[in-house]
């Protein structure tokens, strides 16, 4: 009942409503946690001909990490392109550039 009230009221508030309801019925946050796969895992079975994607959920930002991995494989700094209107022609230059100088982007 609450959870249909919640979203009734506060439609924004379900996804956290039903987070606490999984973990109170379950009796465990294990079962509400992200799943993370380590990013050296994804670097191991990447190629260079293949971009890396990652599906991101509200609040995430793997931006950190991703910086961290450049620079253990000596690619710092990355270059970053924040997507949004207009900013297509921005970031095609961007790949372009460093397709020849073997950069990383972060888009």
């Amino acid at each position: 009942m609450a959870m249909t009230l919640t979203r009734c009221i506060r439609e924004d508030r379900t996804l956290i409503c039903s987070l606490k309801y999984i973990e109170k019925t379950m009796e465990s946050p294990e079962f509400t946690k992200p799943i993370s796969y380590p990013i050296d895992g994804i670097w191991a079975n990447s190629s260079k001909l293949v971009p890396v994607l990652m599906l991101l959920t509200p609040g995430s930002d793997p931006t950190s990490t991703i910086e961290e991995l450049a620079r253990k494989k000596k690619k710092f700094p990355t270059k970053n392109v924040s997507m949004g209107e207009g900013q297509e022609k921005k970031a095609k230059a961007v790949m372009d550039e460093c397709t020849v100088s073997g950069g990383w982007v972060i888009l």
